[in-house]
Formats: C-alpha cells, sequence, structure tokens
C-alpha cells in the first residue's frame, strides 16, 4: 500500500512536471524567435543611428573648414580694402590741399612735391591690384597711372617763371582740371570700396550667424543621436541577455523534460510490475486461507 501510494504520488508530480516544462517550450518557442529579430533590428538601427552620427560630426567639420576658409579669405580682403581706404583718402587729401604742413592756406612746392610722392607709391600700390583695375574705366585708370608716374605734375601751380608744373608738360591740360578729375577719381574709387567694405561685412556677419546657427542645430542633433543611440545599445544588450538565458532555459527545460519522461515511463513500468506481484500474493494467500 506505501509503494501504490508512492507510485501514484510520484507520478503525478512528475506529470505536472512534463505539462509544465511542455507549457514553457510552448512560450519559448514563440519568445525566442521574436527577441531574436528584436535583436536584429536593435542592430539595424544602432548602425544606422552610428552612421548618422558619422554624417552629422563629417558635416560639422566640413561646414567649419568652410567657414574658416571664407573668414580667412575675408579678413585678407578687408585688410587690402583697408590698405586701399587709406591710401585713397590720403590722396584726396592731398590734392585737395588738406596735407599736413600747409599753412596759412600756402605749402610750399617742394613740401606739397613729398607729399604727393608718398602719396603716388601709395596709389601705385591700389591700382596694381587686379580686383581694383576691374572697378575702374581705362581713361581712369590712364590718369591715375599719370599721376602715380608724374605726381609733381599735381603739385599745384609753380612760382612765376619754374617749369615745375608747365601746362606744356600737362598733357591733361592745366592745373585745376587736372587736379579736380583726379580727385574726382580718387573720391569715386573710395566711396565704392567704402560700399563694398560694408557689403562685405554684412555679408560676413550674415555667414558668421547663420554658421553659428548651424553648429547649433548640429549640435542638438548630436546630443539626440547619441542620447538615442546609447539607449538603443542599452536595449540591443537587454535584449540580447533574455534572449540567451532564453535558449539556455529552453535547453535545460528539454533536458529536464527528456529526463522526467524518462523516469516516468520507467517508474510506471516499474510500478505496474509491482503491483501485477502484489495482486498475485494477494490472490495466492487468499486461496491459501480459503484451502
Amino acid at each position: 500500500d506505501k509503494y501504490a501510494c508512492w507510485c501514484e504520488a510520484t507520478l503525478g508530480r512528475k506529470a505536472v512536471d512534463i505539462d509544465n516544462a511542455k507549457a514553457t517550450l510552448e512560450k519559448l518557442a514563440v519568445s525566442i524567435p521574436k527577441l531574436a529579430a528584436e535583436v536584429s533590428s536593435n542592430d539595424a538601427d544602432v548602425e544606422h543611428l552610428k552612421r548618422e552620427l558619422a554624417q552629422n560630426l563629417e558635416a560639422t567639420e566640413s561646414a567649419t573648414g568652410v567657414r574658416d576658409s571664407e573668414n580667412t579669405e575675408y579678413q585678407g580682403t578687408k585688410a587690402d580694402s583697408e590698405n586701399c581706404v587709406g591710401a585713397l583718402e590720403a590722396a584726396v587729401r592731398a590734392l585737395s590741399g588738406a596735407g599736413a604742413g600747409k599753412k596759412a592756406g600756402f605749402m610750399s612746392i617742394s613740401s606739397r612735391q613729398a607729399e604727393l610722392m608718398s602719396v603716388a607709391a601709395g596709389i601705385r600700390q591700389v591700382i596694381a591690384k587686379d580686383t581694383v583695375v576691374r572697378k575702374v574705366q581705362r581713361r581712369d585708370l590712364d590718369a591715375l597711372r599719370h599721376f602715380v608716374e608724374r605726381p609733381a605734375d599735381f603739385a599745384g601751380p609753380s612760382p612765376a617763371g619754374s617749369s615745375f608744373s608747365q601746362v606744356g608738360n600737362n598733357p591733361f591740360g592745366d592745373y585745376a582740371p587736372k587736379s579736380t578729375q583726379i580727385q574726382g577719381i580718387l573720391k569715386g574709387m573710395y566711396d565704392s570700396m567704402l560700399s563694398d567694405m560694408e557689403k562685405n561685412h554684412g555679408e560676413e556677419s550674415n555667414s558668421q550667424k547663420a554658421f553659428q546657427e548651424l553648429m547649433a542645430t548640429k549640435q542638438e542633433e548630436l546630443k539626440d543621436l547619441q542620447a538615442t543611440l546609447e539607449s538603443h545599445t542599452l536595449g540591443k544588450a537587454e535584449k540580447a541577455k533574455m534572449l540567451a538565458d532564453s535558449k539556455v532555459e529552453r535547453d535545460d527545460t528539454e533536458a529536464q523534460q527528456k529526463a522526467d519522461e524518462t523516469f516516468f515511463e520507467a517508474t510506471k513500468d516499474g510500478c505496474k510490475v509491482k503491483a501485477e506481484v502484489w495482486n498475485d500474493r494477494s490472490r495466492l494467500r487468499t486461496e491459501e486461507l480459503q484451502g
């Protein structure tokens, strides 16, 4: 009787274990492929985010390089323009009689000549620049070259008997129209270059502002991408661990189920044999008592 009770309890317990194992394996058969798909999807997401991060950094580096190049060019142009504007301003002031050394409305011819020679040297550098030459008319350029080559012709009327500034040596006429013409050309160039400098400064300011706005946008994108990548990487690791654990659980459950089924069958057969033996002994004992 005790053995029969043991058989019944043991077989019942093993039957429950086997049923539970089957239920667990059915769940794992669904969850494992799902986890594998999620891990694969996370892998793709992580790789995509890494590419976007690389593109963000590349775009930032490229934009920075372009901005640096533009700013370097602007600074060089600005320095040249400032030098040209300074030379033009000095020339206009000298030709208008506002140069240093003027006393009571009169400057000596020698002083005037020395000042204009200095100014002419500055204008020579100005008209040597292709960017300037392209903006000056040919006739005006010829007049400027005459000024640069013979600045003494623009020193003003010479004293009586002096040949310093004689009309016969002046292809542009007497002093007054010649001086006025050169002043007008230089003043026009001066105003034009100042206007160009203001325009270039505005364009540079706008470019810098646009660059700073772009960098701010790229920094925000970078932060979002890094945060998203971190989240997906963590999610990928968690899903991968769950997948690995599920596979281990499946293998362990299958092995335990197989062992339980083997034990169940062996126990059931053993209990059956024992029961038959017990029945035979009981029958014989009964017959003996009746006999």
